[in-house]
């Protein structure tokens, strides 16, 4: 259940907001001082705390305080009939979620909470996600020991160390997702959050809401920032997937963070620093980076020292079987139905297949074949899609 604490040292409001939330389905808890709520924090766990800022005794900056260092991640909304500028730079330095003016309008505070319900949702979300990854990736799972693969991994460990931006250049399917968070867990940053942002295909507009936020504004009356996915990632690490497809202004950003350390979030005038370790991929060669309109020349400049090239699968197809019996392994596992492996014929069909779709291609063929198998059997070449054996036998024609 969505739990929330309720603090303010007028009974009436606290009355007033308590109905009205659990009308909505939030379980409160109601507290009549600063120091009566410090005192909930170690009795229960809640999603979101609403506080008065001026109480007496202890603040709602000191709740605000306790709350975050006992619950870094419950959002807390201020409440106050005196807000300044100093109050609401106060406010947002201690990591409060935002402020809202009284005298309070109970559905405007309603959407507020449920909004810094989602933002922590979201957030609790990925660093689940941060956490499986980290389980499930990291160099030993590196499927491959062919020359080209041990160089990679060489290279990513020399890297990882470091707080360079990165630029990984590969095909399509070659798997530079993957070795973007294998730098990141194997990085000085690798407790905090790996931040994915796709880059090909989204609207410009749409994009730089994603990575820089949008205000959240309360009837024109206060509108607080919010620093969208870059702010997620502060500490921690932002991958930009094929970012030579993001627009220009979204990109000339990326330069000016790359070079100052500082966005303008939606909704602020003046920037704001964050720690952020860039690491950014392309399938655009990276000579042909600089002739592209919309990215600018000084960006290069600056991923340019951190160039890795992900080598496509036909450059190491050494490392097939290995490939080949890994992914079916991870088939039967997820359909818990057991096969044998590949024939001799398969194997030898698969092996010399050039593989345009790179280990996506791998992984995805021996999903699809598998999932057609009875339990106990093996793969054969007669389970193969007519489209690979046609190309082999153009590629390599019988004598």
């Amino acid at each position: 259940m969505k739990r929330v604490l309720v603090v303010d040292d007028e009974p009436m409001i606290v009355s007033l907001l308590s109905t009205v939330l659990r009308e909505k389905g939030w379980d409160v808890t109601e507290a009549w001082s600063g120091t009566d709520g410090i005192d909930q924090l170690d009795r229960a766990r809640f999603d979101v705390i609403l506080t008065d800022l001026v109480m007496p005794g202890d603040s709602g900056i000191d709740l605000l305080r306790a709350a975050k260092e006992i619950h870094p991640d419950v959002e807390v909304i201020l409440m106050t009939g005196y807000a300044t500028a100093d109050t609401a730079i106060e406010a947002m330095r201690n990591g409060a979620y935002h402020y809202i003016m009284k005298p309070l309008k109970t559905e405007e505070v309603v959407n507020l909470v449920e909004k810094a319900y989602s933002q922590r949702q979201m957030e609790r979300e990925n660093r689940f996600l941060k956490s499986e990854i980290r389980a499930a990736h990291h160099v030993q799972s590196v499927v491959g020991d062919s020359e080209p693969i041990l160089r990679l991994i060489a290279t990513l460990q020399g890297i990882a160390g470091v707080d360079d931006p990165v630029l990984l250049a590969g095909e399509r399917g070659t798997g530079r997702s993957f070795f973007a968070r294998i730098v990141h867990f194997h990085s000085r940053r690798s407790a905090e959050l790996c931040v994915p942002v796709y880059c090909a295909g989204v609207p410009e507009e749409t994009l730089i809401a994603e990575l820089f936020g949008v205000p959240c504004a309360i009837e024109d009356r206060t509108s607080v920032p919010h620093s969208g996915k870059m702010g997620l990632a502060n500490h921690g690490t932002l991958y930009l997937a094929d970012f030579a497809e993001a627009g220009r202004e979204v990109l000339e950003r990326m330069d000016r963070f790359l070079a100052d350390k500082t966005i303008v979030p939606g909704g602020r005038t003046e920037p704001i620093e964050l720690d952020i370790r860039v690491i950014a991929s392309s399938v655009v060669p990276v000579e042909e980076l600089a002739q592209r309109e919309n990215v600018p020349p000084t960006l290069v400049k600056a991923l340019e020292p951190g160039i890795v090239r992900i080598p496509a699968l036909r450059e190491h197809l050494e490392d097939v079987p290995l490939l080949l019996h890994h992914f079916l392994q991870e088939a039967t596992r997820e359909r818990k139905k057991p096969l044998r492996g590949f024939t001799s014929s398969a194997l030898s069909a698969l092996e010399t297949y050039d593989w345009p779709g790179n280990v996506r291609e791998l992984r995805d063929l021996v999903r699809a074949v598998a999932g057609k198998k009875k339990q106990g059997t093996m793969i054969d070449a007669t389970d193969i899609p007519p489209g690979i054996l046609y190309r082999n036998l153009r590629r390599h024609p019988p004598r």
